[in-house]
């Protein structure tokens, strides 16, 4: 006897509406939820009438077609106003996106059962068999949105249902149209060879008399498998083992299960506000893949750094430009080369009105932290060195002085053993073109690093520029989000790697 196991095609709205917004709320009036549970939830879009409620299934593997998770956190460019989507819907611990399928390479697939690449089935250019058996296939669908997938099923030896959700709801909602135009032909050609095709919003087939009392049956669900944002696939025993359950239904996989993910994640609530502080504080364009990994895993660290980042602005002893600017230098240098950052805040910078040229200007800066090395490693060769420049090498100095309106000892010990490196860079790089005020400019490239002397210096120039002590800390404050950096980074790596074991865990569980 073969396993029987019950799937919904779309989780559909809530039981709970009031988490709705009100015009929503008064639109769902007059529905009604369903009562219990299937055994397969397959759910087509991150739109509100389609996503449920995904904490009912506080056990289950959500898989999500692949750009799902940018809809859901705002970052990407593909929503509208009109459309409602909720940063922490999903578990990020408990997700996993589905790989690209126009790139399709090995590096962006996921492992085990869905480490299969996309592939063409009939009509249809790509697909992904389920369970490996001919019997489900997960169905790229463009044009509706990014990672919207329907789903074709086998229901006997010789006959199929091709489940087309959203594929073709309503034109004005399309992402895509040129895409979701072939979507839609591909499908008519299902249809013509005799498979049966429901839309999420069928009026045609909901008004046929034939279909009517051809939904689920209320049951008891042993196991729950998420299909689509949900687009995805989850599974999950709510029996609570962590094997394969013996109960009927729950013995296709075999997936860890989560029982208390409250130390990991708060409120949607707490989310939407620490979400909404952001934007207000940072501006929404500087939430880059980071920021947005740190609120799923851990709001209360999220919510630290964004209280340690706001800092500058709420004192403001530098103006938007120079703090955007001085950032810069700091996550431009060398040592750190922070590309998310540079991105936000040349992005931040061009919004305060500053040119390209000054931009430029600020990398020089940042350059220059390469003569710090010749600086430290010099110095225990020229000990013995002695006797006084030469013609070359105090025209140089006079030329350096003129131009930076300094001289430091530390600029001798280097310029006597071979002053090439530096003969470029002090006659075509002036530093007076004028992007950040000297008090500003003479601090920031030293802070990735830590070259005391160089710092020491570089203050004391500062102060002597007319900067205060408060502006002088304000840049140091801006350095020390650096650190932040670490946790950004760390974050979209434990997402990946966290989705991918969850994937190989629960495709191993596979008959």
């Amino acid at each position: 006897m073969g396993i029987t196991t019950r799937i919904v095609f779309d989780l559909g709205v809530r039981q709970d509406t009031s988490r709705y917004s009100e015009p929503i709320r008064c639109h769902l009036d007059t529905r009604q939820p369903l009562s219990s549970e299937p055994d397969v939830v397959k759910s087509l879009a991150v739109h509100w009438d389609h996503v449920g409620e995904p904490g009912d299934f506080p056990s289950s593997v959500f898989i999500v077609g692949h750009g799902s998770l940018d809809i859901l956190r705002g970052i990407g460019s593909s929503w509208g106003s009109h459309s409602f989507f909720e940063a922490d819907l999903l578990d990020p611990m408990r997700t996993v996106q589905l790989s690209d399928p126009k790139t399709n390479t090995a590096a962006d697939r996921a492992p085990g059962g869905l480490s299969q690449p996309w592939k063409p089935f009939d009509s249809l250019p790509a697909t992904l068999d389920l369970f490996g058996d001919d019997s489900i296939y997960i169905v790229d669908a463009p044009g509706h949105l990014p990672g919207h997938i329907n789903l074709l099923v086998r229901v006997s030896h010789d006959q199929w249902v091709y489940l087309a959700g959203d594929a073709c709801h309503d034109r004005r909602i399309m992402r895509d149209l040129e895409e979701a135009e072939k979507a839609i032909q591909r499908i008519r050609n299902l249809e013509a060879k005799g498979i049966k095709v429901i839309f999420a919003h069928d009026v045609e087939w909901e008004g046929d008399s034939r279909n009517q009392g051809r939904s689920w049956s209320p049951q008891l669900c042993p196991c729950v498998l998420i299909l689509h944002i949900c687009w995805g696939l989850g599974v999950a025993c709510p029996c609570g083992s962590t094997r394969a359950c013996s109960k009927p239904g729950c013995t296709r996989f075999s997936t860890p299960i989560v029982r208390d993910t409250s130390s990991m994640m708060a409120s949607m609530e707490e989310k939407s506000d620490l979400r909404q502080q952001f934007d207000s504080q940072l501006g929404r364009e500087a939430l880059h893949s980071g920021w947005a990994s740190l609120l799923s895993l851990n709001p209360q660290f999220f919510c630290a750094s964004l209280s340690l980042a706001t800092v500058p602005r709420r004192k403001a002893h530098l103006s938007l430009k120079e703090q955007a600017l001085v950032a810069l230098a700091v996550d431009s240098a060398a040592t750190h080369l922070y590309a998310p950052g540079i991105r936000t805040h040349v992005s931040a910078a061009l919004k305060e009105g500053t040119s390209v040229y000054e931009v430029l200007e600020v990398l020089e800066l940042s350059s220059t932290l390469r003569i710090h090395a010749c600086n430290i490693g010099g110095k225990p060769h020229d000990e013995d060195a002695t006797g006084p420049f030469d013609e070359r090498q105090e025209e140089l100095k006079r030329e350096f002085a003129e131009k930076r309106g300094y001289w430091h000892g530390f600029w001798e010990d280097f310029l006597r053993l071979d002053p090439e490196p530096d003969v470029p860079w002090t006659r075509v790089i002036d530093g007076k073109q004028g992007a950040l005020e000297p008090k500003s400019w003479f601090i920031a490239p030293l802070m990735p690093h830590l070259y005391v002397p160089g710092l020491k210096l570089y203050m004391k120039n500062a102060l002597g520029y007319g900067a205060t002590p408060q502006q002088i800390l304000e840049v140091l404050e801006i350095a020390t989000l650096l650190g932040l950096y670490m946790a950004h980074v760390a974050s979209s790596i434990i997402e990946e790697l966290t989705s991918a074991h969850l994937v190989l865990v629960a495709s191993e569980g596979q008959h």
